[in-house]
């Protein structure tokens, strides 16, 4: 099973499948390809007079019905919770959710903008994603959202409970497909065009600005684990792909390649080798820069020499996996490989998009928040992300 946790191995981007039209990466150019596997449709009439039914496929390809739009809703896999709030903008159909997704709202922004999602239930399941049955039952939910994995959704079913089955390839193909089905089913289609069309654009845009660098970019190496065991993204991760995106390279998939695929365990004599010029730090570990800066086993590393290790930004999810934040992480990483002596942008996108996203407008301390100011503010560069 793969599990967000990870930022589980995508595939190649050309084999996809997709909810909607998606954007893949052919040589650099944006190519629009039409898939229509594992997608929600929009409300369907029912009959003359009739209620009006909503249909949603889900990503086993299980068709569900709904006779109105969902309005109590569980959700197993992480980053499901803050991508409803994303869809619904508030936090009025959720009842339930995963403990890291919990996690992730406390230490993030969603619970400074809905603190009521911190009195939600959040033991539903193991950390393995194994449903706590009895537990949901409780909580009464119109749909449960679950891995698409037999075991994690047949006892659900057993019980049941109307189970909406997710797939998650590591893309933000996957995210375009949850999004279709989430807006579906709280009968907010609209939500699903609007929230694409600005991922779209804003991939668009990341492209041509890396087209258009005459230098080459640094080499980027992303953590996904640190203080208890070194895992790095390597081939066929979402990592890798937007360490690409930005006209970066990714030593871990270079020309001494970490062996295998997704997240990969090296050792420090690997890493010392790669000799990366910036490290990422994920949110799925502990570890912030100044763990590396103070220790001399890593003083060699071009990232410490040059003070260029980062704490990747958490807001109202991780930014590290694919998710409805994505394009604030590819502007986040575009900065710090191609830092300007200009002030980045990134703020007030920020400023921009949450609003969009979750109907609150961020304070600037709140923002220094999400871009871990604190413990980032002593990298090179950053200065950059300094409120005007």
């Amino acid at each position: 099973m793969t599990t967000p946790e990870t930022t589980p191995p995508a595939a190649a981007l050309l084999s996809r499948r997709t909810v909607l039209a998606g954007f893949f990466l052919v040589g650099g150019t944006v190519v629009l390809a039409a898939c229509t596997d594992s997608s929600a449709t929009p409300a369907v009439p029912s009959g003359s007079g009739s209620p009006t039914q909503i249909e949603v496929t889900d990503n086993r390809g299980t068709v569900l019905t709904f006779n109105q739009a969902v309005t109590r809703v569980v959700t197993i896999p992480m980053p499901s919770a803050s991508l409803i709030v994303a869809v619904d903008r508030s936090a009025q159909h959720l009842v339930g959710m995963h403990n890291a997704s919990w996690m992730a709202i406390k230490d993030g922004i969603l619970g400074q903008f809905f603190p009521e999602l911190l009195k939600l239930p959040h033991d539903i399941a193991t950390s393995d994603f194994t449903p706590n049955v009895e537990s949901i039952l409780d909580l009464e939910p119109d749909v449960v959202v679950q891995w698409s994995d037999s075991p994690l959704v047949e006892p659900l079913e057993n019980a049941g409970l109307t189970v909406i089955g997710l797939t998650n390839n590591g893309t933000q193909e996957d995210v375009d497909s949850w999004v279709q089905i989430f807006a579906t089913m709280l009968g907010k289609p609209e939500r699903a065009t609007e929230i694409k069309a600005r991922s779209d654009g804003a991939l668009a845009q990341v492209q041509a600005d890396a087209a258009a660098r005459a230098q080459p970019g640094p080499s980027i190496l992303y953590f996904n684990r640190f203080t208890e065991g070194l895992k790095v993204a390597g081939a066929n991760t979402y990592n890798d792909f937007y360490i690409k995106l930005v006209g970066g390279t990714n030593p871990a998939t270079g020309d001494a390649p970490a062996p295998g695929t997704g997240m990969v365990g090296v050792d420090l004599e690997q890493v010392l080798t790669w000799n990366p010029e910036v490290i990422l730090l994920g949110n799925f570990d502990g570890a912030m820069p100044d763990d590396i800066y103070s220790n001399p086993a890593w003083s060699g590393v071009r990232a410490v020499t040059n003070r260029r290790v980062y704490k990747v930004p958490l807001g109202g999810y991780r930014w590290d996996p694919p998710g409805q934040e994505s394009p604030l992480m590819w502007t986040w990483l575009a900065d710090i490989a191609f830092p300007s002596l200009s002030t980045s942008t990134l703020r007030a996108q920020i400023t921009a998009d949450y609003p969009f996203l979750y109907d609150h407008t961020p304070t600037d301390a709140q923002i220094n928040t999400v871009l871990w100011m604190d413990v980032n503010d002593r990298s090179s560069n950053y200065q950059q992300f300094h409120a005007g």
